[in-house]
């Protein structure tokens, strides 16, 4: 297009996780490598999200969880071959997550995941994408340097933590509040990390950014630098937390916030929460997008019926049959959400993640 002259007017960001790959890759390869490591991952991203967005801490964002298990992992003795290998043979990509490559052709389409880039690197493999298609968090586990004392100080951090329950926000009806035993966990989880950044192997991830919350909008604002495109003009898809400031942009300027099997911080800042165990749903409502905008969208929304989506007039009849085909009983859920019914949106799709174990 820029060779004849034209310019894109539309353009998509998408997280990897939910749209391509099932399930959460990295909690997987926490509990690979260490004792009890999909708990330690669940305590740990549960801390961050609570004290970033329900507490509204300004020292820890969602996704700094990432960074925060690279000195628990080198612990633990992985190397980037170990990790790249369990990546690889751990690979379980969301059916019809070859859709990508018809998004990429209808339009720009980048992809960010919090992962780290041995996850990235896999996927890429696995689905036949360019080595540069992928934003994720850079790490190199062999260039890192432990001492044999502070790597067993590391492990006993993983176990205590791990030992611990899950912290949880409860909410009473009308707020979201902290209970006293899920205080004292943050509380705690909040001093082993204070001990964790004061020991000297943490100097050498100093400069670490992980694309997590934060990062992802920083990604999402500087891929519409480079091509120029307005926020009402981007799609983006997100999936958990670290998707909630870029989704939060782009539903704020009028853009499609399309949660696919999001968890309860994603739906909430999303305008449509989707929940299907195929992504070729997303297409569709990508490429409805692209030919008519958010409101386009949301007519097709309106007339999601297998009698009517069969005659409907859309922007791809050929994907819209094969999305039929795909489902030949029931249509996967989609929803079009806003203050009134984000509620009830989140927790209808935290109950199908939990069905589906996502």
């Amino acid at each position: 297009m820029e060779e004849l002259g034209f310019s894109e007017d539309k353009q998509t960001v998408c997280t990897a996780s939910g749209l391509l790959t099932s399930g959460n890759p990295m909690k997987r390869m926490c509990d690979r490598f260490m004792r009890n490591g999909g708990r330690l991952y669940d305590i740990l991203t549960a801390f961050d999200n609570i004290q970033s967005f329900d507490l509204n801490c300004d020292d820890r964002e969602s996704g700094d969880s990432i960074k925060t298990l690279v000195p628990l992992l080198k612990a633990a003795g992985v190397t980037d071959s170990s990790v790249h290998e369990f990546f690889v043979k751990d690979m379980a990509l969301t059916p019809g997550s070859e859709v990508i490559h018809y998004m990429n052709r209808i339009m720009t389409t980048s992809i960010v995941s919090e992962a780290y880039e041995h996850h990235a690197m896999a996927l890429c493999d696995s689905l036949k994408l360019p080595a540069d298609s992928i934003h994720s968090t850079n790490v190199s586990f062999d260039e890192l340097e432990m001492e044999r004392e502070e790597a067993k100080r590391f492990r006993e951090f993983a176990a205590n933590i791990s030992k611990m329950d899950i912290p949880r926000i409860s909410s009473n009806g009308s707020a979201e509040y902290i209970g006293q035993k899920d205080q004292m966990i943050m509380d705690t989880v909040d001093e082993i990390i204070a001990k964790m950044d004061g020991m000297d192997f943490m100097y050498q991830i100093e400069e670490m950014r992980p694309i997590g919350g934060n990062g992802k909008a920083l990604s999402l604002m500087e891929m519409r630098r480079k091509t120029e495109v307005d926020l009402e003009c981007t799609a983006y898809i997100g999936n958990n937390a670290t998707d909630y400031p870029a989704m939060d942009i782009i539903r704020d300027n009028d853009g499609l916030a399309l949660a696919f099997n999001g968890d309860s911080y994603a739906v909430r800042r999303s305008n449509v929460a989707v929940m299907s165990p195929n992504s070729t749903v997303a297409a569709v409502l990508i490429s409805e997008f692209y030919a008519k905008g958010l409101e386009g969208v949301y007519s097709l929304i309106g007339s999601w019926d297998r009698d009517k989506l069969s005659k409907i007039g859309c922007s791809d009849r050929h994907l819209m049959n094969a999305m039929l085909k795909v489902f030949p009983s029931k249509l996967p859920e989609v929803m079009i959400v806003d203050d009134d019914n984000a509620d009830v949106a989140a927790k209808e799709s935290e109950r199908y993640r939990r069905k589906f174990n996502l």
